[in-house]
Parts: structure tokens; C-alpha cells; sequence
């Protein structure tokens, strides 16, 4: 397209849409158009030859009036406006879940069971990493996180099925994308990291939920493909933010 299209242009073309422009040719003339679309006349008729020279309408002299209809790339415009529009009002739609605990010891099981190959290729597949061995274990002391992780269970997740080897059974695990934020050093209002410069710095990881666990709901189990602790320079007793990312789809 040689122009730029603005706002009017698009109102214009949403309008003749409106009034059955796509399927056939409909009689309107710029001083009308100008009235629906809050214009002078002289802009509407500027429009109208702009949308007609971009080729996103045909228009067909008809007396005083115009025979007029819209292309196939000016409903592509259109549909590709309403499309970003609609991704757009869904995002904003979206409700942040975060949950903020402590960084506590674990009963050692998490290594014991990332290291079960029944585990770690289902892992690799659907999360795209091998897991650091070893979960970090997160203790929520406010009664609000405790309440967000119940909730966690109406949000899409990425399923890590059960299964059997030759002395027990293992069960299914929900995995959700999140992203671990580290402690922030109140006083300098800074990440604190091992990396240089303290950089601020998020974490990919997984918030897991187990079939079976001994764990009750005021701890919480994450996964990541870097030892956590030492990437985000974190020790027992502090403080992290972990907030949910948003999938498109149920695995």
C-alpha cells in the first residue's frame, strides 16, 4: 500500500462492511459516508480515493453516487486489525498469578525423582529442557499464595504422566510454566545475583503439582533447567516470586 492507513481509513471500511460492501456493490456517497464516520465531506471524498488507489475498494461512478465495494484486501485489512484488536482485549484479559514464599530444605526427594528416566524424557519433550536435578522447595507463609495455588489447578498445564518400573509406581505430574524472580535488595532496589554487576535477572522454570506427595499445600515444588540457588545467588530463608505464564492450549 503507498499510504498510510489511519484511523478514518479503517472506520470507513469497517462501515461499508457493515452496510454489505464485502458481498456486493452498495450506492454511497462521500457526504454520507462523512456522517458516519464524524468527518467533512472533503475528507471522507480524500478517503475514498486513497482506499480506491490502495486497491482495498472498487468503486463504480453512478450519477452523483458510487457504486462501491470492498476488496479482498480490504477485508484482509480489516480481518488482520480485528485479529491484533482481538489478542490484544484477551491479553489484557489475563489475570496475573503470583506466588510470592521462602526458599526452604526439601525432604530430598526431588532429586530422587528427577533422576527417574520415566521423568526426565517426558520432561525433555514437553518442556524443551532436562530439569537441574532437584526441585526448590518453596514454603508460602501468606494465606493469599496458599489460596492462588489452588487455584493454579484452573489454569492450563503441561502433563507428565505416571508410570511403572520394576519396584513401584510413579504418579502423574502437572507442570506450569512460570517464571522465578529472585530476592530484591530492598535497599539498592536491585536483583540480586552472582552475575556481574548484580543484573536483574528471571528464571525459566516449572511449578509442579504431584499426584502423590508428602508435602502439604503451604509448600510448593519448582523445577528449572539451572541449579536456581546458585544461578540467582539464593540461599535458604529467602524470599522469591514466582508468576505463572499463560499457555495457549491444555497438554
Amino acid at each position: 500500500m503507498e499510504n498510510n492507513l489511519n484511523y478514518f481509513h479503517f472506520l470507513t471500511l469497517v462501515h461499508l462492511l457493515s452496510f454489505g460492501a464485502r458481498e456486493t456493490y452498495i450506492e454511497i456517497t462521500s457526504s454520507e459516508i462523512s456522517k458516519v464516520i464524524k468527518c467533512s465531506q472533503q475528507t471522507a471524498s480524500k478517503i475514498m480515493i486513497e482506499l480506491e488507489k490502495d486497491n482495498l475498494i472498487e468503486r463504480i461512478k453512478n450519477n452523483k453516487k458510487f457504486k462501491i465495494k470492498v476488496t479482498h484486501e480490504g477485508f484482509e485489512a480489516i480481518k488482520e486489525l480485528h485479529d491484533l484488536l482481538k489478542l490484544a482485549i484477551d491479553s489484557s484479559r489475563r489475570k496475573r498469578v503470583i506466588i510470592k514464599g521462602k526458599i526452604v530444605t526439601g525432604m530430598g526427594e526431588g532429586s530422587y525423582y528427577m533422576s527417574k528416566k520415566g521423568y526426565k524424557d517426558q520432561f525433555k519433550e514437553k518442556l524443551g529442557y532436562e530439569p537441574f536435578p532437584g526441585t526448590l522447595n518453596i514454603k508460602l507463609e501468606e494465606q493469599i499464595y496458599k489460596d492462588t495455588k489452588k487455584e493454579i489447578t484452573n489454569y492450563p498445564s503441561i502433563y507428565i504422566h505416571g508410570f511403572k518400573d520394576e519396584n513401584r509406581t510413579f504418579g502423574w505430574v502437572k507442570c506450569y510454566p512460570t517464571i522465578l524472580i529472585p530476592k530484591i535488595d530492598e535497599k539498592d532496589n536491585i536483583w540480586k545475583s552472582n552475575k556481574k554487576d548484580c543484573e536483574r535477572i528471571e528464571i525459566d522454570s516449572s511449578l509442579l503439582l504431584l499426584e502423590r506427595t508428602h508435602h502439604n499445600n503451604s509448600l510448593v515444588e519448582v523445577i528449572s533447567p539451572v541449579c536456581i540457588k546458585e544461578t540467582a545467588n539464593l540461599k535458604n530463608g529467602d524470599i522469591v516470586t514466582i508468576e505463572l505464564k499463560h499457555l495457549n492450549y491444555i497438554s
